[in-house]
């Protein structure tokens, strides 16, 4: 009677396809990232001494992180703290290695090329992102270092192909765009 039991609840409680979700995102609208820029924090008025500060986020891969800094300075809480983020104005740094120009500026890349970039992936340790671009091409592996977040450029010929390597200063995500001038990339 039991078996019976469990397989009519079975039936009732099923789906047909069981990898379809059953949430279903019906609005087609995006969300707007918005960035921290500034929050205003007034201390409590027993505080005396600030020994730490500590943020927690959300990283890259979705897991929650805290990082704790410690202070261990007196303070008067009459006075707010105040945590915001400075924008740098940043002009668009050109380099050119070899036949290949690319402009940087904050975090986006621009390559200009007229070849059809074929594919492109991560690699870790050290954190770097690889493009390769259909052409053949005869070349040396050329090597620029940048004081950007782009740390160093790596152009390397291989058959059928060229590979162009960017060693990251930390873990991104890409969005890129095939213009007509080339390829822009967007590092978040």
């Amino acid at each position: 009677m039991r078996i019976l039991l469990l397989f009519v609840a079975t039936l009732v409680f099923a789906r047909v396809n069981p990898f379809v979700p059953v949430v279903t995102n019906e609005s087609n609208h995006t969300v707007k990232k918005e960035y921290f820029s500034q929050k205003k924090i007034q201390l409590p008025n027993d505080a005396r001494v600030l020994k730490s500060i500590s943020f927690t986020y959300q990283s890259l891969t979705g897991a929650i992180r805290t990082i704790n800094y410690p202070i261990n300075k007196a303070i008067d809480w009459h006075n707010p703290i105040y945590i915001n983020t400075k924008t740098i104005k940043s002009p668009t740094k050109t380099i050119k290695i070899a036949f290949l120009n690319m402009y940087i500026k904050k975090q986006k890349l621009f390559i200009q090329t007229k070849d059809k970039l074929i594919r492109q992936f991560f690699l870790v340790k050290p954190f770097r992102f690889v493009c390769d671009f259909k052409a053949n091409k005869n070349f040396l592996t050329y090597t620029k270092k940048t004081k950007t977040f782009i740390k160093k450029i790596v152009l390397g010929n291989h058959s059928g192909f060229y590979r162009v390597v960017l060693y990251l200063d930390g873990t991104y995500s890409t969005n890129i765009t095939n213009t007509k001038e080339g390829y822009l990339i967007e590092f978040k």
